[in-house]
């Protein structure tokens, strides 16, 4: 869970800055990297990461740096306050998108409605 992570004062409405990894990205394999993308890792990048004893583990080996063999997005649920999207389960891989946002159907910013976004395209 990317809010979630112990050492970091993220909530769900603040969090990072981090980086969305894409293919050829290398990370260093440190506790922070390994809390951040774990779960990406162990999950879509067929490789089983590990942190034990002050190091990272990559499918049993000690390693210092990943390089990341998928593009990755951070997805946000429709219900920002309530919904299980990437700040809960991690980055989604590209060959798991299966769909495109066409328009806006809801719009509020600082507890108002925006009708004048609503129906808009999104580009």
């Amino acid at each position: 869970m990317l809010a979630k992570l112990p050492n970091k004062n993220w909530t769900y409405d603040n969090m990072g800055p981090f980086i969305i990894p894409k293919k050829g990205l290398q990370i260093d394999l440190n506790y922070d990297n390994y809390l951040l993308y774990n779960q990406t890792i162990n999950k879509f990048e067929n490789a089983n990461l590990k942190y034990v004893d002050g190091k990272v583990y990559v499918d049993g080996k000690i390693a210092s740096a990943y390089t990341f063999q998928k593009h990755y997005y951070f997805m946000m649920g429709d219900n920002r306050k309530a919904t299980a999207d990437s700040r809960a389960w991690s980055f989604l891989p590209e060959q798991n998108i299966i769909g495109k946002v066409q328009c806006v159907l809801f719009s509020n910013f600082k507890d108002k409605f925006r009708l004048s976004r609503l129906f808009k395209s999104i580009n």
